[in-house]
């Protein structure tokens, strides 16, 4: 369920330890996620089923059939319609009732809160604004606390945040300097907001006041690590946590197969309508003109009564209401249960390293799969593996690349010792050990990594150093990791004092922290200010090269720096200009009077801050660049290549910066090679919004071929505030978006924005975090990967693989099998619905209208179970149009079922006129047969009418069982011998019934075995059903020519290659 989006007008006042909102309601911390409760379940489920069409339908044909007797018992009707409702409700029901449970393990798990001075334990539901609740080391945050005490060093504790951004690694939070809990005063807070990268507020003690940032917020859904006890205030609880209204409970999905079947079978009960009411128009001129000169027929009926009226119209109602049954919607569930169990039963995706199959947790949407035209892809984890590479740096005017514990020079060929640089490049590696966040973790609890056990770091005992590296940003760990192996060892920082040692000889430095001054995506760098040993105050500075050159002092460097970087993005590394410049006493004194005061502002804080800054990132010296590599994730690159000539969008959705995700995006060839990029980036008045996506549109012109679009957070908010139509336009013209900087919200509002703009492009989202997981509920197909950041997206999705890379053939294969098999099922399902019904409408010609059953009630029982429904639904579940070879290494046949084209009108309409003309043959042979002659038993008896209705069903078994050997693209051996099993269980059932004495068909089939008039009449008629079918056939694989993939399996063949065979 979506939490609430109300918000207050004025800040929130929160006594520390008063249990309360001031002048304010109870804010309990109780989550919920249910759809129904005790009192809604029933009328809002049987709402949710009546929305079938099928489904209403049949509700209406029950209650007519309980006053209309005559033709069919109301139980034929009511018994299956009861079935299907009941099994859904209960699958419905038990699946809320898990969130339901899912929700009460939650709100009554138990946390520590100090109240009135005593600690207690209580319900998490309980927990109320201004509470002192305390966490455990690898506790879980039970809602949005200020963090005001920790025992942790310095005041401050780390934590897990891959719930809310994806991210893995440890992040530092801190409480307010100079706070203790034996102090008295209030929180002051912006009202709650989904936004999970600001948090506005002030701490209000008697005579001061401390800031409060996102750096001394704790969000709900967050684990304590290595910190053994924290204590923060409850601000925000319950619906109107951050992690709360960046979620949206989207209920249950729909597949457009949906809108197709209910079409067709609105048609066929329109069909229905027209031909009852015509045949009723008819048996009233014959009840008025014919049945009066019959006097054997007894007494003529009041035909013009209104009862009459009633009950002869409802009879034919009833009569036909075959043509649509129920029973359909049983076979297309099975259909459901069998692709899922193929998908999971799929062993190119089960991932062995991880023991990980595909889920298909939504069986209901499997056909979707097939249909998808826009994909939401999620960074990082998803792309990437979020482990980054520390490779080549640029310094000096020279070009280097990292080798172990060396540096190689491509210009020279030679490498060289870190100590052997000149003073230019021992100052830039300097810089990247000082201008930093990193933070290292406690010893027992550390865990070398691979990339810490590197020669150079072995033979200086420092292994365990780097492998306790914990950062914010996977970039700078990368970096310390790098100049680790080089000999540059950052050794961690207690009380503000950097450690720093240079290897071999061991020399150490200090520096004290003065202050951090943080990255955002708008300023697109941090900076450190810090104090050298001999007391020189520096800053130091690392960010994009467009934010950071403008800042240095102007010199010939730049430009081949510039240059240098220029080359490093084309290769798709992620790349940072670091820069640094000496302060006065008297410039960093006034710079941090400006800090506090902006530091305290609840109203437009970020830009006082960004201003404040502005006054000290200025005249800067370039040091030199870095270049990392994010690891792509296996065949990343030829998956969406794959996907896109597949003719699908693709979508990038990150909350990465601008700058790293385009690297990235070209890196795995989201963004094509040569492609014309179009940026909108920090653009927030309509105006200039509108006057921007009109310059994009007249640019890209009819050819989007080559068109990409980047474009970040700033600015996805103001479109979707002020030009969501236009800019969903001008995006979906191109060939690649790539957003970048979003909160998991803004993420969702895309994908519903992109699925209200075109009603007929169905999207999918794929994402491996819990901030992907409102993306990926929202999208009409939710995918999640079971990564490294766990596996709530998975648990969230509609289906669950463990690399990106199976997405190809969970789309290409899958989807294009499942989507191809659904409609067949519902093609051929109407098509034999009107043969045996249009029998029944052909003989109502020659019984006076009189709405009687020309077959018996055994057949009608068994011909949905067993005589052809059981043969065609099975050979829907496995037939394949083409290999799984061909569809993989042909995309662009996944274009062919694009917006259901495998069902559409034409294509109905073909079956529906195949269907009529069988009917006419099968019906008009059987007349032929017995109209001059009906002796036709071998010991001289005459046909009666069971003998009539026993010859139609015969041939409508036969003919349609055998149409299977002709529609199939795919044909097994079992599939052959259920075909032939279902003709022989419908001549051994009605063989036994006929024994039956009480049986209206006693003995009448044995006399029927025994004709050969009617032998001969069940071959004939047989082959001139399929015959023009047969005929259709050899014509289409005539001029077919065959799939480029089956020339180059005989290829293989010849040259006797083992490796190709039949899937």
């Amino acid at each position: 369920m979506g939490a609430s989006r109300k918000q207050l007008a004025d800040p929130l006042r929160i006594q520390i330890g008063g249990g309360g909102l001031s002048g304010g309601k109870q804010a309990l911390n109780r989550v919920t996620t249910t759809k129904y409760n005790w009192l809604t379940f029933l009328p809002l489920n049987l709402y949710e089923q009546f929305r079938r069409a099928v489904y209403f339908y049949f509700l209406i044909i029950t209650i007519i059939s309980f006053f209309v007797n005559d033709t069919i018992s109301p139980m034929v009707s009511l018994i299956p319609l009861l079935f299907v409702m009941v099994i859904t409700a209960l699958k419905e029901g038990l699946e809320d009732l898990a969130r339901s449970r899912s929700d009460t393990i939650v709100n009554t798990a138990r946390v520590t809160v100090i109240r009135n001075g005593q600690e207690q334990c209580i319900e998490s539901q309980f927990v109320v604004p201004g509470d002192l609740v305390v966490v455990s080391s690898n506790g879980d945050i039970p809602c949005d606390l200020v963090l005001l005490q920790s025992s942790g060093m310095d005041n401050k504790c780390f934590v897990t945040t891959a719930n809310l951004d994806g991210e893995s690694n440890l992040k530092t939070v801190f409480a307010p300097t100079n706070y203790t809990l034996a102090m008295e005063g209030c929180i002051v807070c912006e009202a709650p907001r989904p936004d999970l990268y600001s948090f506005n507020g002030r701490l209000e003690l008697e005579g001061d006041t401390l800031p409060l940032t996102l750096e001394n917020l704790l969000l709900r859904g967050v684990r304590v690590k290595d910190t053994a006890r924290i204590v923060g205030c409850a601000i925000y609880t319950g619906m109107h946590t951050k992690l709360q209204l960046n979620s949206r409970y989207t209920g249950n999905k729909s597949a457009s197969s949906e809108k197709y079947i209910n079409r067709f079978m609105v048609a066929l009960i329109l069909g229905m309508i027209v031909v009852v009411v015509g045949l009723y128009m008819i048996e009233r001129h014959k009840e008025a003109h014919v049945v009066a000169t019959m006097p054997y027929l007894g007494p003529p009926s009041d035909f013009n009564s209104f009862w009459q009226i009633f009950e002869d119209f409802l009879s034919f109602l009833l009569l036909f209401n075959y043509m649509v049954p129920i029973s359909a919607y049983m076979n297309i569930e099975l259909y459901r249960i069998a692709g899922a169990h193929f998908m999971q039963s799929d062993l190119q995706l089960y991932d062995e390293e991880t023991d990980q199959p595909c889920q298909a947790n939504a069986s209901n949407l499997n056909e979707e799969l097939g249909q998808v035209n826009i994909l939401f892809s999620d960074k990082t984890g998803t792309l990437t593996k979020n482990l980054m590479n520390f490779l080549k740096c640029y310094v000096d005017g020279r070009d280097y690349h990292l080798q172990g514990a060396q540096l190689y020079s491509p210009a020279t060929d030679e490498k060289l010792e870190l100590a052997t640089l000149e003073t230019q490049a021992s100052k830039f590696f300097e810089a990247l050990t000082i201008c930093h966040t990193v933070e290292l973790q406690a010893a027992g609890e550390a865990v070398s990594s691979e990339a810490a056990l590197t020669e150079r770091s072995s033979l200086m005992s420092t292994g365990n150093v780097v492998g306790r590296y914990q950062a914010s940003s996977p970039d700078e760990k990368a970096l310390l990791e790098g100049c680790a192996n080089l000999g540059l060892v950052y050794e961690g920082c207690h009380s503000n004092q950097l450690r720093i040692r240079r290897y071999p000889a061991g020399e150490a430095l200090h520096y004290e922290r003065l202050h951090v001054l943080e990255f955002s995506s708008e300023r697109k760098r941090m900076s450190v200010i810090v104090r050298d040993g001999q007391g020189a105050i520096w800053l130091y500075s690392k960010g994009a090269e467009s934010i950071i050159f403008p800042r240095c002092h102007q010199s010939p460097e730049l430009s081949r720096t510039d240059a240098q970087i220029t080359e490093y993005a084309r290769q798709g590394l992620r790349t940072l200009a670091v820069a640094r410049r000496r302060l006065t006493a008297e410039a960093y004194t006034s710079f941090m009077a400006q800090y506090r005061h902006a530091n305290t502002q609840l109203t437009d804080r970020t830009n006082l801050i960004a201003e404040c800054y502005e006054t000290v990132e200025t005249g800067l010296d370039l040091l030199g660049a870095t270049a990392l590599e994010d690891a792509l994730q296996d065949n990343v690159g030829e998956t969406l290549v794959a996907l896109r000539t597949a003719g699908l969008k693709i979508w990038v959705l990150t909350g990465d910066k601008v700058e790293t995700a385009f690297n990235i995006g070209l890196a795995c060839q989201h963004i094509p090679p040569g492609a014309t990029v179009h940026y909108m980036v920090n653009v927030t008045e309509r105006t200039e919004l509108l006057l921007r996506l009109k310059e994009i549109e007249a640019a890209i012109g009819k050819d989007s071929s080559q068109e990409a679009l980047v474009i970040d957070g700033v600015t996805v908010a103001s479109l979707l505030a002020h030009a969501p139509k236009q800019f969903a336009d001008v995006a979906l013209k191109c060939r690649a978006v790539l957003c970048c900087r979003l909160s998991p919200l803004q993420k969702s509002e895309i994908v519903t924005l992109i699925k209200r703009r075109k009603k007929n492009h169905i999207t999918a989202a794929i994402g491996d975090g819990a901030n992907d997981v409102s993306m990926i509920q929202e999208a009409h197909i939710g995918i999640g990967i079971t990564g490294r950041e766990g596996k709530q997206a998975a648990r969230c999705a509609d289906y669950a693989i463990a690399k990106f890379e199976m997405l190809q053939r969970l789309l290409l294969v899958h989807g294009h099998y499942n989507s191809q098999r659904l409609a067949f099922l519902v093609l051929f399902y109407c098509y034999k619905n009107i043969i045996i019904t249009g029998c029944m409408a052909l003989f109502q010609v020659y019984d006076l209208y009189s709405a009687t059953n020309v077959y018996n009630s055994l057949f009608l029982w068994l011909f949905d179970i067993v005589y052809i429904s059981f043969s065609f639904t099975i050979l829907a579940i496995s037939d394949k149009p083409y290999s799984e070879e061909t569809l993989l290494r042909h995309p662009e046949l996944y274009k062919r079922l694009a917006h259901n084209k495998q069902t559409s009108w034409s294509r109905f309409s073909m079956w529906i006129l195949n269907g009529a003309i069988q009917c006419l043959i099968i019906f008009y042979f059987a007349y032929a047969v017995l109209n001059d002659d009906n002796v036709v038993y071998n010991v001289g008896q005459t046909a009666g009418f069971q003998t009539f209705g026993c010859m139609l069903i015969t041939i409508i078994v036969i003919v349609g069982n055998l149409k299977l050997l002709l529609v199939a693209h795919y044909l097994t051996y079992l599939n052959f011998a259920i075909i032939v099993g279902s003709i022989g269980a419908f001549m051994l059932t009605t063989y036994l019934y006929n024994l039956l004495t009480g049986s209206e068909l006693y003995m009448v089939y044995n006399l029927l075995l025994g004709s050969l008039p009617l032998w001969l009449y069940t071959i004939i008629c047989s082959v001139a059903c399929l015959l023009p079918d047969f005929t259709m056939k050899v014509v289409k694989d005539m001029l077919r020519q065959p799939p480029p993939l089956d020339t180059q399996k005989r290829a293989l063949y010849e040259e006797g290659n083992p490796k190709v065979g039949n899937v």
